[in-house]
């Protein structure tokens, strides 16, 4: 089933992607726009949201640095759990601001799992949605560059 407007808009979705490099993200929306793939269906998010929230922790995480040089605070243990299991983890820069489509860096994998890593079935959905680039590196997103 598709996740409609109004139920992005209201939630707080947390979705996945890959980049260029094979690197894997975890986006919290805060409200914003879901890339057409991801609202595309509910079964295929909630597989993939099952999936990496049962890996067990293979590496530590790192806390990103926000553009004034300092360490992001607040939500970064929940942010952490998903770098542990290796992936970019990257939340709303402006919460509840529908059209605004940035996101920044909170948390990244010391060792990051890669998407020729995930059983075939999971790398295939996962596959639909991606970033034309690498996110390494990257202290922010806009999710308008998601295919």
């Amino acid at each position: 089933m598709r996740i409609d407007e109004l139920d992005q808009e209201d939630a707080d979705i947390d979705w996945f992607a890959t980049d260029s490099q094979g690197h894997i993200l975890h986006v919290a929306s805060g409200g914003g726009i879901l890339p057409e793939s991801v609202a595309a269906s509910q079964e295929v998010l909630l597989e993939l949201h099952q999936y990496f929230l049962t890996l067990p922790d293979t590496t530590a995480a790192e806390a990103a640095t926000g553009e004034d040089g300092t360490e992001e605070a607040g939500s970064y243990q929940s942010f952490a759990r998903y770098a542990r299991r290796g992936l970019f983890s990257f939340e709303k820069t402006r919460l509840h601001e529908r059209a605004d489509t940035r996101y920044h860096l909170v948390a990244r994998p010391v060792a990051p799992l890669l998407i020729g890593t995930l059983p075939k079935p999971l790398a295939q959905l996962l596959g639909r949605t991606q970033l034309p680039d690498t996110v390494a590196g990257q202290p922010t997103l806009d999710v308008t560059r998601i295919l």
